[in-house]
């Protein structure tokens, strides 16, 4: 199996430790699925600052393929985080940087996309232009950053969407779940923060308790789940309490890592 990530790629400033890593929700699906033994690779813009050049380099040990990602003048995407108890928490960014002039995919580009098992596509990663012509399994990371018309431009184009609903009621998620059905995707995770998950599939609601630890870092840890979920979701091995178990504990190491998955730098 083989997995590809999407649009964006992050390095989180931490301003206190003054460490950078690197992040964001495409390029951390990329990562994760290599941690997980899949072939996996990360389509996306970087500049041409020290930011992408950290970021190409931790890639390339990680031997995640960017063969495909575009360098384009400019700064590349970070944002500034402080850590208060393990817990993340976003002082602002640039705004992803040299992705705000798009991904500007070609044929040759697309045709590499689909010969991947799966994609994960995100609202931050600039590429909605794109889900129609890529014809693989499609993940789609809707964040906690979602609108109503936003599920329905883009539910119907994806197998499985998914929502940070931390702080959400049981009764909002169910409408939430219910409302992306309706706009044309049966399959829905929604990851719940220290609630644990939850996983809509046709018809039928599957919760689950998260696992109480001591958090280094909850950096990444949202697209930990949906990585090791959405891959049990495509190749059908386990039930989806299974799958959903399986991304519980990938998900619960990753949070006692620094950064999402490590390979920090000073700056």
């Amino acid at each position: 199996m083989k997995a590809i990530g999407i649009g964006d790629n992050v390095v989180d400033m931490y301003l206190t430790e003054k460490k950078m890593y690197l992040g964001g929700n495409a390029l951390n699906f990329a990562v994760f699925a290599n941690r997980l033994g899949i072939d996996s690779a990360f389509v996306g813009v970087f500049g041409n600052d020290q930011r992408a050049s950290f970021a190409l380099d931790v890639l390339n040990q990680l031997n995640v393929d960017t063969s495909h990602s575009k360098a384009n003048p400019g700064e590349n995407g970070f944002s500034r985080v402080e850590l208060l108890n393990g817990d993340r928490r976003f002082l602002g960014s640039n705004r992803g940087g040299v992705l705000r002039d798009g991904l500007n995919l070609n044929v040759y580009d697309i045709e590499f996309i689909n010969g991947f098992d799966l994609a994960h596509f995100n609202i931050n990663g600039s590429a909605d232009e794109y889900l129609d012509l890529v014809k693989i399994p499609k993940v789609y990371d809707f964040s906690d950053l979602f609108t109503e018309e936003v599920i329905a431009q883009v539910a119907g184009k994806v197998g499985l969407a998914c929502f940070s609903c931390g702080g959400m009621s049981k009764g909002d998620v169910d409408s939430l779940c219910h409302f992306v059905e309706k706009a044309g995707c049966d399959s829905v995770l929604c990851t719940l923060g220290s609630q644990g998950s939850v996983v809509y599939s046709n018809g039928l609601f599957y919760w689950q308790d998260a696992v109480r630890v001591k958090a280094v870092d909850t950096m990444g840890a949202g697209d930990a789940f949906i990585t090791a979920f959405s891959i049990e979701w495509v190749q059908k091995t386990h039930s989806i309490e299974e799958s959903m178990i399986k991304a519980r504990d990938f998900a619960t190491e990753q949070v006692m890592t620094n950064g999402s998955f490590g390979f920090g730098r000073s700056f």
